[in-house]
């Protein structure tokens, strides 16, 4: 038996594995967020095979082909068919085959000796680099700091060390076509090779609930999307209560622990939820996903610029309040620093991130 990528990826909640992938009537879990990505996987699969089999980088038409030969046969409700069709329109605005690159597309791959198997997106093959591409149809996306801590890169680059040997670093990419963003990392051939404890650690947990026969519920962030049922229950009392001895001091300690945690727990599981399916709106309340952008400057820049005004380092901290401060300059410091505030923006640098928000409906 071959694990896949998805299986290992479950077994963090040991229940969640067992009724997805072992039990005799495995729970349907299909959603209209997993219809959208099996839709888009689909189109791209077909439209990528395609562009290589005519030796072309892009081209309208043959993505207009992969479209209708795609969407009939997947029985999708109208209204995901034009979220889809949005999705696959902006990714083709600006992705190119490489041609020279081009490996693989949707092929699924196994490793019999180390009973694993998955389906990577799409595969170049450069000198000393093999590239894993993957697409998330997401409201949310990585940065690239972020991808060497996921489970599923991780995964994939191993995998891909085992399979294709000989490179010496190996890239795993993800893109995010809603977003019009990429977050991407690399490791050396080595450091792929070390990440076979990732897989190899949950093969074993699964080999000994197999041999307990227990399957606990393990909450985590995949309760933001999970639909099985499930007993887990917050046991922590939400009456207002007043404290009048040591012990009731201490109990009270616990269950704002608990408390703690319970939002902590719930306020991941909604950033799951809406990170795949989009906002929630209830009550007036809204939760999602929203663009900000983060401003960072360069330190030695800055007091550099600073010493041009003569302004002691000493004196100035680079905190995010205190340097806006410095660019939003009153009209005290204006005239006592004129040109200071254009000296420092052009020296900022902005990223555009997606940020969870909570928010008040008008």
């Amino acid at each position: 038996m071959a694990f896949r990528r998805s299986a290992l990826e479950a077994v963090e909640c040991p229940k969640r594995y067992f009724e997805l992938y072992e039990s005799e009537h495995p729970p349907d879990e299909t959603s209209d967020a997993a219809l959208r990505g099996i839709a888009f996987h689909a189109i791209a699969e077909v439209y990528i095979k395609r562009l290589h089999q005519l030796r072309l980088t892009a081209d309208h038409e043959e993505l207009l082909r992969a479209v209708n030969a795609t969407i009939p046969a997947l029985d999708l409700p109208p209204d995901l068919i034009n979220e889809v069709m949005d999705l696959v329109e902006r990714w083709a605005l600006t992705f190119e085959l490489d041609r020279d690159a081009f490996l693989m597309a949707e092929e699924t791959q196994r490793l019999e000796d180390e009973q694993v198997e998955w389906t990577p997106d799409l595969v170049y093959a450069r000198d000393g680099e093999l590239e894993q591409i993957d697409w998330k149809t997401y409201w949310i996306g990585l940065d690239d700091k972020d991808v060497k801590s996921q489970f599923q890169a991780q995964v994939y680059v191993w995998q891909a060390s085992r399979r294709w040997k000989g490179f010496e670093k190996y890239r795993f990419t993800f893109v995010y076509p809603r977003l019009g963003t990429s977050a991407t990392a690399v490791w050396t051939a080595e450091e792929a090779e070390a990440l076979s404890v990732v897989a190899q650690s949950r093969i074993e947990i699964i080999k000994q609930h197999r041999a307990s026969g227990r399957w606990p519920e393990v909450p985590g962030t995949h309760c933001g999307f999970c639909k099985l049922d499930c007993s887990i229950k917050d046991h922590a009392s939400l009456d207002v209560q007043r404290i009048k001895t040591d012990e009731q001091a201490k109990a009270m300690a616990d269950e704002l622990i608990v408390l703690e945690k319970s939002v902590k727990a719930r306020r991941e599981a909604m950033q799951a939820w809406c990170g795949v399916h989009g906002d929630v709106e209830h009550h007036g309340i809204g939760f999602g996903y929203r663009p900000f952008t983060r401003k960072s400057y360069s330190a030695d820049d800055v007091f550099r610029v600073f010493a041009e005004y003569g302004i002691e380092n000493s004196g100035v901290e680079l905190s995010a309040t205190n340097l806006r401060a410095w660019v939003n300059l009153s009209d005290r410091f204006s005239k006592e620093y004129d040109g200071l505030k254009d000296r420092l923006m052009v020296l900022c640098k902005e990223k555009k991130r997606q940020g969870f928000k909570r928010w008040i409906m008008r």
